[in-house]
């Protein structure tokens, strides 16, 4: 009976199977899972048999993702492809799994998940920011990740109709937010002035970041490309690094961990974050100020274009 399944059952029809008895159960946001299977996985290897699928059509997959930059993507659509022929095992649709022959070390290095940036840092990443040649709606994106703490994918997906400039709130909706529950940023001044010019960037696009059509927002992976293409003098860092960078000193500067907790969008662990429903609003926007403030006293955007004026001038 087994040895039937595998030679009829199909990849697409398998990873149907698996993305609703394993993905919808398990993962709040399986956007990027279903993007694989749809666009990468299955218009190669959809038709084929579970017991046809070779080492060799996992490698020209994956391979093909890593040589074009995409390393962590590269390495995430291996490991869900070892996840379905993994749950085909079990379930005894499959014999063998064919993404062992390709191990991790050949796609991407592991990043540690612990870095974050200096004082020295921040300001050479604001002055090689504003100094580069990306598009100016990058610029600004970046810049206001840092300021506000928020993950890449809530500010690509935002729409001008949770955004109000007049009360200094953006809303994040349920559905652009990773824990599945609404969200607040409570913007600093530093951060409704780029807004403002985001607003006029935009034009007539509902999107905050839209692509050049207006019609859709940028692609997941252009803030990626573009932080790739501005040569930091520093160590590689991620664009989740930005958070983690607010988070690590502002807990340094004393701020109340539940407070910054609530600014990054993550749930309060253990018994406390079962009684604890407090919000924080006033604290949160309060930090956030005083953070842009200090990230301000660094560098900004005017003294980063005054420094590359006096090296112009220079040379």
């Amino acid at each position: 009976m087994k040895v039937a399944l595998a030679n009829t059952t199909t990849i697409r029809e398998f990873g149907e199977r698996y993305y609703k008895d394993v993905v919808l159960r398990n993962v709040k946001d399986p956007r990027n899972l279903r993007g694989w299977l749809d666009k990468e996985i299955y218009p190669v290897l959809g038709s084929k048999t579970l017991r046809d699928v070779t080492a060799a059509d996992v490698q020209a997959i994956v391979f093909r993702k890593r040589d074009n930059g995409r390393p962590a993507s590269a390495g995430a659509i291996r490991n869900l492809m070892k996840r379905i022929f993994d749950y085909a095992m079990v379930c005894g649709v499959a014999l063998t799994n064919p993404t062992l022959a390709t191990p991790m070390r050949f796609i991407t290095r592991a990043r540690p998940r612990t870095r974050s940036l200096s004082d020295e840092e921040i300001e050479a990443y604001i002055q090689t920011l504003y100094r580069s040649n990306i598009r100016r709606q990058f610029k600004l994106a970046f810049h206001i990740i840092l300021l506000t703490l928020i993950r890449k994918s809530e500010l690509l997906f935002a729409k001008w109709r949770d955004v109000n400039l007049d009360s200094e709130k953006w809303e994040i909706p349920q559905e652009n937010s990773k824990k599945g529950q609404p969200h607040i940023v409570y913007m600093s001044r530093q951060v409704v002035g780029m807004f403002r010019e985001l607003k006029e960037l935009a034009g007539d696009s509902e999107w905050v970041l839209p692509s050049r059509g207006l019609a859709k927002p940028f692609a997941k992976n252009a803030l990626n490309q573009a932080l790739v293409g501005v040569n930091f003098p520093m160590k590689p860092f991620t664009i989740h690094d930005l958070r983690r960078t607010g988070s690590t000193l502002l807990n340094e500067m004393a701020f109340p961990s539940d407070v910054i907790e609530k600014a990054l969008n993550h749930n309060i662990g253990g018994v406390r974050g079962i009684y604890n429903r407090a919000q924080y609003a006033e604290q949160r926007k309060q930090m956030l100020q005083c953070w842009a403030d200090y990230v301000d006293s660094l560098a900004t955007e005017d003294r980063a274009l005054l420094r590359l004026q006096s090296q112009d001038r220079k040379h």
